[in-house]
């Protein structure tokens, strides 16, 4: 009785912990309007929220008061920088995801936690979308955070530690309560599946955030087991669709993702003085053709692109298959192929750590990836590698390997924004009768002259393959719309979108992409009129280069065949005519392959490249010749194979410049003044390829020992 009556003196208010609570209290809703202001754009926005949706305005109240409370307990030095850190993460995070929707119309999931690097990076390109308010906000809210600091230390220190204690430990279970139930932001409209959007405006920044993780987080399918898989297994290799499977037909074949391409002449309000997808459309005209719907807009490349590599489906998961949840060997067409005998190159002009494209594409059972950093002296289209350099990377590809290619190719240049300067003088392509700001009209005119560019890129790739004159088939298909201004601003301006972008029609409009299969043997083969979601590709491509599939590959195959050609939002079953029941057990093995035991891949060794390099191989130096001149200067040739020009050479640890000749020979020079010790010594020389800190080593050589003398 005495121990609970002391605990009970320790929890009784005091001045000091009042005021502490009240000044908590203030800086929690500081911090709830900062967040919720700047998510929805402005302060009524944010009033009418708190007066519609009281629970969820209280819960975020609540959640943000006892993550001050967890921190009490704290030195007032360590507690004081971190909930000025809280702060700024949460105006940060905030205003990215305002941004994100302003692009994209998606707000921050739990995925984009994968893709900071990412959406720092672009971000350098994003002109305008970061002013002078944010600035001004920015500033105002590191003053009122000096504020709450100063109320704090003067508080804090009046509170005995043992109450500071019982109130952080108090703090943290009610904590830990909130996060793992996040229906307590919800509860009056739990029973509704509310979208990702909607979830924002309803339920606040944090709660519809901790709503999505529990509904990131993927239950085991019904009846998953090794039996389960193995019937399913069994089932469809027997029920193979009737295919023609040929071992000894091997075409080349390279599917290319083309960034952000889409038909700008369905823009009907708009005038056009040329077709900026001239070859292209020409293509269409006369080979299998028509469109894919695609899960993402305006972003999200490597959603597209896995789904057409490994055959899965982003719409099984309600986060759906993000590139992070790749992080074992799954199956894929590269792995399929090379059992076959193929080679398995990636090649893509931009950053090798987008995405994680470097490991992922190990994972999935390439041989080497050609990231930017091993393009040897490219030209550029503003911040981007020319496609046409990629697609010339790509003919050599062919002509240097023996046996067949499989390619996958991933174009950039086109890649938004489009409200930067990319041309000395932009051609005027795209007009319109309509009312549109000069913004968009730059936007719009910018877009269609980079399509101009991937057109001739695309020529160039078709003609080059004609050339070389080996069975090949090319796909190309575009991975989503671009982003055309702010909330869709090009579009709306010419009327494309028309008012709530959630009904079918609106839908389709938004998610539909140019898809192509081109092929220099097909013959008299009936050109088929396309329409499939990415999932399906990858079989297709199979199917018609008359190759083996794994059981994920068959299985999309006989939905195909079926008719089953799109899996769209669930939203939209009924008017694509999907029946759930029939998807159960692609869901399943979809399940096993992600994050289940792998049943499916029984037998089969799905391990990585033992070789898998980035660029043309390993880099490796094979001699070092050293010529002296004059002042103490000395040249070093060095000879070898695989450099690049964006390579640096190392003398004993130290960053020199390089002079790329060609991939067997660079050179640099170092100066030695006055120093015979120097001349005479040892000195250890390396080439590295760093990434784009340059700090990061992503492929190294050998190393040899030099005298100078």
């Amino acid at each position: 009785m005495k121990g609970i009556n002391h605990l009970v003196s320790n929890i009784k208010p005091s001045k000091n912990g009042l005021l502490l609570a009240l000044t908590a209290s203030a800086f929690s809703l500081f911090t709830l309007m900062i967040i919720e202001v700047i998510h929805r754009g402005s302060f009524a926005a944010f009033f009418n929220w708190a007066d519609e949706s009281t629970v969820s305005f209280v819960m975020t109240f609540l959640f943000l008061f006892f993550l001050v409370g967890a921190l009490l307990f704290l030195p007032t030095i360590i507690f004081i920088s971190l909930i000025a850190i809280e702060v700024i993460f949460w105006f940060v995070l905030s205003l990215g995801s305002f941004i994100k929707f302003k692009l994209r119309g998606e707000f921050f999931t739990p995925a984009d936690l994968y893709a900071l690097n990412e959406g720092a990076d672009i971000s350098t390109l994003m002109n305008d979308l970061i002013g002078w308010k944010e600035i001004v906000g920015f500033v105002v809210t590191l003053l009122l955070i000096v504020v709450f600091i100063f109320f704090f230390i003067r508080f804090k220190k009046g509170v005995a530690f043992r109450k500071r204690l019982l109130l952080s430990a108090f703090s943290i279970v009610c904590l830990a309560i909130i996060i793992t139930h996040p229906l307590l932001f919800t509860f009056r409209s739990f029973t509704k599946e509310v979208p990702k959007v909607e979830s924002y405006g309803k339920f606040g920044f944090i709660g519809a955030y901790l709503t999505l993780v529990e509904k990131a987080n993927i239950a085991a399918p019904d009846h998953y087991d090794k039996e389960e898989v193995n019937k399913i297994v069994k089932k469809v290799n027997e029920t193979k669709a009737e295919d023609v499977v040929d071992p000894d037909f091997q075409p080349n074949i390279i599917v290319v993702l083309a960034e952000a391409m889409w038909d700008p002449l369905l823009l009907k309000n708009a005038n056009f003085k040329e077709d900026p997808l001239p070859y292209f459309r020409s293509l269409m005209q006369n080979y299998s053709s028509g469109s894919m719907l695609t899960h993402v807009y305006g972003g999200g490349t490597f959603n597209t692109e896995l789904e057409v590599l490994s055959g899965l489906s982003t719409r099984f998961t309600p986060e759906e298959v993000y590139y992070n949840q790749v992080n074992r060997p799954i199956d894929s067409l590269a792995y399929v192929l090379r059992k076959q005998g193929y080679h398995a190159t990636a090649i893509h002009n931009f950053k090798n750590w987008y995405y994680t494209r470097k490991d992922i594409y190990e994972l999935i059972g390439f041989e080497k990836f050609f990231s930017m950093e091993f393009f040897n002296n490219p030209s550029y289209i503003g911040p981007y590698i020319d496609d046409r350099i990629l697609m010339q990377k790509a003919l050599d590809e062919l002509q240097k390997t023996k046996g067949p290619d499989f390619l996958n190719v991933v174009t950039v240049a086109s890649h938004g924004p489009y409200n930067d300067i990319r041309y000395k003088d932009l051609p005027i392509i795209a007009t319109s009768d309509m009312k549109m700001t000069e913004l968009s009209k730059y936007i719009i005119n910018l877009y269609t002259n980079l399509l101009k560019d991937l057109d001739d890129s695309i020529r160039l790739l078709i003609e080059g393959v004609k050339e070389i004159d080996e069975p090949t088939m090319v796909v190309i298909y575009g991975d989503h719309l671009p982003f055309l201004g702010e909330e869709y601003a090009v579009y709306r301006e010419l009327d494309y979108f028309q008012g709530d972008l959630n009904n079918y029609e609106e839908y389709k409009k938004m998610y539909q992409t140019p898809l192509l299969v081109w092929d220099n043997f097909g013959g008299e083969t009936k050109k088929e009129d396309l329409r499939m979601t990415p999932n399906f590709l990858g079989s297709y491509i199979l199917a018609n280069a008359k190759k083996e599939m794994s059981p994920i590959f068959s299985l999309s195959r006989d939905l195909y065949k079926q008719g089953q050609t799109v899996i769209p939002k669930k939203t939209f079953y009924d008017q694509e005519g999907v029946k759930e029941a029939k998807l159960k057990d692609y869901q399943l093995l979809q399940y096993d392959a992600l994050k289940g035991k792998q049943f499916s891949y029984a037998n089969r060794n799905l391990k990585p490249f033992e070789g898998y390099v980035l660029g043309n191989g390993n880099i490796k130096i094979d001699s070092v010749q050293v010529e002296k001149s004059k002042n103490g200067r000395y040249r070093l040739d060095i000879h070898g194979e695989n450099f690049v020009s964006g390579a640096t050479i190392f003398i004993d640890g130290e960053k020199k410049k390089i002079k790329f000749t060609n991939e067997k020979l660079i050179s640099t020079t170092i100066v030695v003044k006055g120093d015979s010790a120097s001349e005479t010594s040892s000195h250890e020389v390396s080439v590295a390829v760093l990434d784009d800190d340059g700090k990061t080593v992503i492929e190294e050589s050998n190393s040899k020992k030099i005298t100078l003398k």
